[in-house]
């Protein structure tokens, strides 16, 4: 049976059947035309426009805050932000509360581009959720969040088995069958993600 023909209900098949699998295509190609945006109009490498766009909504903050918030390896974002301090678009000061701390912020120069990006990046959001009509909108909003709280649970459940501990795998393979206990059918959210997938020209 085709993907196009089959339901949404069925077990996954094949590997890109799997909701991780569509998420992270879907993931790919937003980053990949995010990316060719950045830098062509901007000069911006992705990961520039994720440190500075974490700094604008969040500074001032510290190496390793920032890294973590934009999810980068502490090496790239040291190197990053050093390429962006010296463009003078970042500026580094020691903390206050903690004279062996340095905290990073946008210089005004480095405000003026987040407006402009920040702007810029909302209307590419605007054009990825173009297909999708507002309760739809609210719908997939609504269950990334479910989503993002069942991974972390999954994640956390995948270290204490790394370490050695029991865990019990039938609780989650339930959960699969009738939806999760925050009430959100994973059946929908397989249907949307799909949706989704097609819409952007995934496999």
């Amino acid at each position: 049976m085709s993907e196009s023909r089959r339901s949404p209900n069925a077990a996954p098949q094949v590997i890109t059947d799997l909701l991780s699998s569509r998420l992270h295509n879907l993931a790919g190609l937003s980053a990949a035309s995010a990316s060719l945006r950045v830098q062509r109009k901007f000069s911006l490498t992705l990961l520039e426009w994720r440190s500075i766009g974490m700094l604008g909504a969040y500074a001032p903050l510290s190496l390793k805050e920032l890294a973590r918030r934009a999810a980068l390896d502490k090496s790239y974002a040291s190197r990053t932000l050093a390429g962006l301090i010296e463009r003078g678009l970042v500026v580094s000061e020691r903390s206050d509360a903690d004279a062996r701390a340095v905290m990073l912020s946008l210089t005004k120069a480095g405000e003026a581009l987040y407006r402009k990006v920040i702007a810029d990046a909302n209307t590419r959001n605007e054009q990825l959720l173009s297909p999708l009509t507002p309760e739809q909108r609210k719908q997939l909003m609504d269950m990334l969040a479910t989503l993002t709280v069942s991974a972390r649970r999954v994640l956390d459940e995948e270290r204490r088995a790394a370490n050695g501990e029991a865990v019990d795998d039938e609780p989650a393979a339930a959960s699969a069958k009738s939806g999760n206990g925050d009430g959100v059918n994973l059946a929908e959210i397989r249907s949307l993600v799909s949706r989704l997938n097609e819409l952007v020209g995934g496999a």
